[in-house]
């Protein structure tokens, strides 16, 4: 599955400078319960890759399509998420595809663990 996005948006609560306020739709307890879509290294490999949440939809994502977070994405790969890794390899082999990985535009300065993601600023 190819990234339908490759650029952080401005509300990105993986942003260092965003106000969790100004996050359209904003759910504390949603994102509280995105906690298990980071990487583990206490888990084995395997329980992680089919963990039914696997990845960080991004806030602006609606019911019919799903955006993935690129503030988690670039969270995750500095921070050795295999799982992710592996879907983005994949998906770099398929002959249409770019190294999306590459393409990835972080704005900012960007918060380093999900409990900071939490804080209010």
């Amino acid at each position: 599955m190819p990234l339908t996005q490759t650029k952080q948006c401005a509300n990105c609560p993986w942003k260092v400078d965003r106000n969790l306020s100004k996050i359209p739709g904003y759910n504390r307890e949603n994102h509280e319960d995105l906690k298990e879509t980071i990487a583990n290294p206490h888990l084995d490999f395997f329980e992680q890759l089919t963990s039914p949440k696997i990845a960080m939809g991004c806030h602006y994502s609606t019911e019919e399509k799903l955006l993935e977070c690129v503030g988690w994405i670039y969270n995750q790969l500095r921070n050795h998420n295999l799982p992710l890794r592996l879907v983005l390899m994949r998906c770099a082999t398929r002959p249409q595809a770019t190294n999306q990985m590459k393409e990835l535009e972080i704005d900012g300065a960007q918060r380093a663990t999900f409990a900071e993601t939490l804080e209010e600023i």
